[in-house]
């Protein structure tokens, strides 16, 4: 709240009183009415305190929410079961592996104490010539051959899944996705302030069919439009700065453009009204509504957030 202004006809009481104006929302009070005014804005505060804590204590539930653990219970299960199928198919595996080495190796045993034997009658009978030494040396190379290289076992993977697989299946998708580091500034960018090339707390925007962004300059009290590309913006509605008048903005919080009746629509969330602006000529659609944001249907339906 501001200084005291002399003493003015105040049309509220009717009378000529002392009045404080409010920097909020640009109206001047008595100072009775200043004091009813101060205590409105308090139950508006205490309200959007009361809806934080209750929106905090949701949040809180939701945490220990009975159905999350549940969902967390069912995936720990299907790990479970999914290690114990994967350890069985392993040791099963290996079981074979170790198996059919097992089996080659005896089998090469077999071999050579068979070609022991031979040996062992040649020696006896002492009746031999190199036909006989040929084949002793040949079958002794196989069998070496045979034990020197590696087991015909590999490993092949089947296509088809061991385990039956699980996933996610989200009915809303979380807003706060991780952003590709890729983005480019398309409006301001050059610190805070109200040069054409700057904005203050820009809050909502809307972008026609050329590209062109048209942004509610929150801070600014304006409406500026970037055309696509543009390295500084342009006011199409309150050069005249802060105000209750029908050419000026107070916080204005967002705007759209109705390019069929090539309007602009603005919530003028300062002044509690939402207006149109069609060829310099104004009009109020809504007021005495705490508007904060708008759409238009492709009706030409409007709807704001109150």
């Amino acid at each position: 709240m501001a200084m005291a202004n002399n003493k003015t006809l105040y049309f509220t009481c009717n009378e000529e009183k002392i009045t404080y104006p409010c920097e909020g929302c640009s109206k001047e009070f008595c100072l009775v009415h200043l004091n009813e005014h101060k205590q409105i804005l308090n139950d508006q505060l205490n309200h959007i305190t009361n809806d934080y804590n209750e929106f905090k204590q949701t949040i809180n539930e939701q945490k220990q929410n009975s159905q999350i653990h549940s969902l967390i219970k069912q995936i720990d299960e299907w790990e479970r079961n999914s290690i114990e199928m994967i350890q069985q198919k392993a040791k099963e595996s290996k079981e074979v592996v170790i198996k059919s080495s097992e089996t080659c190796i005896n089998d090469i045993e077999m071999k050579f104490n068979d070609l022991n034997e031979q040996i062992k009658e040649i020696h006896k009978e002492n009746n031999f010539n190199e036909i006989n030494l040929n084949y002793l040396t040949n079958q002794l190379r196989e069998i070496k051959e045979e034990l020197n290289n590696p087991l015909k076992i590999s490993i092949q993977q089947n296509s088809r899944s061991l385990i039956n697989e699980i996933s996610i299946i989200l009915s809303k998708k979380s807003k706060f996705s991780k952003w590709k580091q890729d983005a480019i500034t398309v409006a301001g960018g050059n610190g805070q302030g109200q040069q054409l090339y700057q904005l203050y707390g820009p809050a909502g925007l809307f972008i026609d069919k050329n590209k062109n962004i048209f942004i509610a300059d929150f801070g600014n009290d304006r409406i500026v439009e970037w055309k696509c590309n543009a390295t500084e913006g342009q006011i199409i509605v309150g050069e005249k700065g802060r105000g209750y008048q029908m050419d000026q903005l107070n916080q204005p919080t967002d705007v759209i453009v109705d390019q069929q009746n090539h309007s602009i629509i603005i919530a003028d969330q300062g002044n509690r009204r939402v207006v149109q602006w069609m060829n310099q000529n104004q009009q109020i659609l809504i007021d005495n509504i705490y508007c904060s944001c708008l759409a238009m249907d492709k009706h030409g339906f409007l709807y704001v957030s109150d």
